[in-house]
């Protein structure tokens, strides 16, 4: 009688490339703190915090993208309820310093450029803040290129060097919300603030209001993004695509698909997949903000769109597999995360073999939480209404 031999062979991990460069660059940052240390120690430190009267001139820095400067606008109220008289100034992308277009607290905004440091930041500030929450290290050089009495950022990886007023640390354990509000302690301010907005002029709300009326787009509407900075954080189209043919069956909605410079892939595949999808095409920053701001709520992966659609008070359903919910998932009360608690995830990679933390979250998830947020949604425009008419009437 023959015997049947198995050999067991465990699957090929296609993640060594990135598993050399993360260990690499964890060996290149700790071998940079040794290298700033003697810097660290010889650097004059600040002993307190800026009085009011000394400042009239603050700048900030933030040099990544859309959703980092969305979750900044929180600590710029702060900044301004402080420091009522001084001129605030930021220095960002061409993107993201677009949210800041008729923001109270911002005075003047700087487009930060590709490569080198504006020259119109050198000596023109008071103090100077870099909101970066990682060990990167070009905001901290822009802040000590402009050669301001107070400089301050986040502590990482020795990156504190540039600075001369001590920050917290840039935990990995804190939500970069409350990260925000530890730097803005740290520069003698009260971190009042409890989550971020963004402004629009009434000329852009409607502007909004109109493409969606030539879409067809009746209430209820609903947001959808499928793009993502990073691979790992894209929902499939095809899982967009299913949730909005059911919303549509079931509540009616009219679903927008948005799309940024890069997403108009992504979006083509939604709506090739369901003829319930609306399209309006690419869109500025601006008008992206309008077309959020017009609807009942948000569907998207973690993205720039995503924390635009908070800040600007749009209820939320965002679908999270790689990125940590602790860390950068929206947080107010009408903001809902969906996610599968997996031994690997969170792990805020870039890349991944086989996806396994977004391919588990189904289409029927999603959708309960947004017809939970779209009830929820209507009993408030409702009450909100009898409010108004009790008013009327007295």
């Amino acid at each position: 009688m023959s015997r049947i031999g198995f050999e067991v062979r465990p699957p090929r991990d296609r993640m060594i490339g990135d598993r050399v460069r993360r260990g690499t660059r964890t060996a290149w940052l700790a071998l940079r703190t040794v290298v700033f240390a003697p810097g660290l120690l010889a650097r004059r430190r600040l002993r307190r915090p800026p009085r009011v009267s000394e400042i009239r001139r603050i700048l900030v820095v933030r040099t990544d993208r859309l959703g980092d400067m969305a979750l900044t606008t929180a600590a710029l109220q702060d900044l301004r309820a402080h420091f009522r008289r001084a001129t605030i100034t930021v220095l960002a992308p061409a993107g993201p310093i677009a949210l800041l277009e008729a923001h109270p607290a911002v005075d003047q905004r700087l487009e930060l450029p590709a490569r080198g440091v504006p020259g119109a930041i050198v000596g023109a500030f008071d103090l100077a803040i870099d909101f970066t929450p990682d060990a990167g290290l070009r905001g901290a050089r822009l802040v000590a290129a402009t050669r301001a009495g107070v400089r301050t950022g986040f502590r990482a990886a020795g990156r504190e060097v540039f600075f001369n007023l001590p920050g917290p640390p840039a935990r990995r354990d804190r939500h970069v919300f409350d990260l925000n509000r530890e730097l803005i302690a740290a520069i003698g301010a009260e971190p009042r603030a409890d989550h971020p907005v963004l402004h629009l002029a009434d000329h852009e709300r409607e502007s909004a209001r109109a493409r969606l009326a030539v879409l067809g787009a009746a209430a209820p509407r609903i947001a959808f993004h499928p793009g993502g900075h990073y691979p790992t954080q894209r929902w499939a189209p095809e899982r967009h695509a299913e949730v909005i043919r059911v919303l549509t069956q079931r509540t009616g909605a009219a679903c927008i698909v948005l799309e940024g410079p890069d997403d108009g892939a992504l979006a083509a595949r939604v709506c090739a997949a369901t003829p319930d999808a609306l399209r309006p095409g690419s869109l500025p920053i601006r008008g992206l903000m309008g077309l959020i701001a017009a609807c009942d709520l948000f569907i998207g992966s973690n993205s720039g769109p995503l924390h635009i659609a908070g800040a600007l008070g749009i209820p939320t359903v965002s679908m999270m597999g790689p990125t940590d919910p602790a860390r950068f998932a929206p947080r107010g009360p009408a903001d809902r995360v969906v996610r599968v608690d997996l031994p690997c995830s969170p792990c805020s990679r870039g890349r991944c073999w086989h996806h396994t933390c977004l391919r588990a979250i189904e289409p029927a998830a999603v959708v309960a939480l947004a017809e939970t947020a779209l009830a929820e949604q209507s009993l408030a425009d409702k009450a909100g209404a009898d409010s108004a008419g009790r008013r009327e009437a007295q």
